[in-house]
């Protein structure tokens, strides 16, 4: 095993342990407030971030960290060619209402490009990672297994946002008659499509880079790849918006793949 797939392994008991955080709040009620952007957060968010923030500073003293709810709060270091970009719960609104499909997100980027990353699913008991030239899962907290992306179906099968779908998204598809169409929430797209259980997910409406990274790490070491609309490469690091994302695709392989 390479140092980033040790890496990965790493991220993904720190994305388990934080789960397990989440679930252990949850278990005692949630208490829902609005930030200043008008997305709910809980207390499971912020406990689940700290933990996070302080696992990667005993594994990565001094690498710069994005995390969302210390974003939200005006804390954004100043980053360099490698940085990470935490999301200490993705789906906080299937969260809230009670559905199983949130995530934690850890991802590190090196000069633009997510090259490790992990996603932890605690209510599915599901965890990927990958880093170049390894992608897994494990269920249950037990042993990896390989994950590899497919060939496109045909016709593909197409992940799309389980909350934030729309009309642009709508109308790209449409290049795909016949196509099926699953709406999941979360990271869990990108997860879908690492292990070959779907094909493409556009993504046209917002999204921040930590909603992001982990699982584009994941994808590209599974097979696939993210790229704008276009068909440029879709990088990291945009501090002047604020590390918002514009509209991507991400493939399990490309057509020409």
């Amino acid at each position: 095993m390479n140092d980033l797939a040790r890496l990965a392994h790493a991220f993904a008991v720190i994305a388990d342990d934080a789960g397990r955080l989440i679930l252990k709040i949850k278990s005692s009620g949630i208490e829902i407030r609005t930030k200043s952007d008008k997305s709910p957060v809980t207390e499971a968010d912020q406990a689940a971030e700290r933990h996070i923030l302080a696992s990667l500073q005993a594994i990565l003293p001094g690498v710069p960290v994005i995390a969302e709810e210390s974003a939200a709060a005006g804390h954004i270091p100043r980053i360099g060619s490698s940085f990470l970009l935490v999301d200490p719960l993705d789906g906080t609104s299937e969260f809230i209402a009670g559905r199983p499909e949130y995530t934690v997100n850890i991802a590190l980027i090196e000069n633009g490009v997510p090259i490790v990353g992990a996603i932890g699913a605690p209510e599915l008991g599901q965890t990927f990672a990958g880093a170049p030239g390894w992608a897994g899962r494990r269920d249950g907290g037990g042993a990896f297994r390989d994950i590899a992306t497919r060939a496109m179906a045909s016709p593909p099968v197409a992940v799309t946002s389980l909350s934030h779908c729309d009309t642009d998204t709508d109308a790209w598809l449409e290049r795909w008659p016949g196509h099926t169409r699953c709406g999941v929430g979360s990271s869990l797209k990108f997860a879908l499509l690492a292990e070959g259980k779907a094909d493409v997910y556009p993504r046209f409406g917002t999204t921040c880079e930590w909603d992001t990274a982990a699982g584009h790490a994941i994808l590209s070491a599974a097979g696939g790849a993210v790229t704008t609309p276009d068909g440029n490469a879709f990088t990291y690091g945009k501090a002047d918006s604020g590390y918002r994302n514009g509209p991507f695709i991400a493939w399990g392989r490309p057509p020409s793949a």
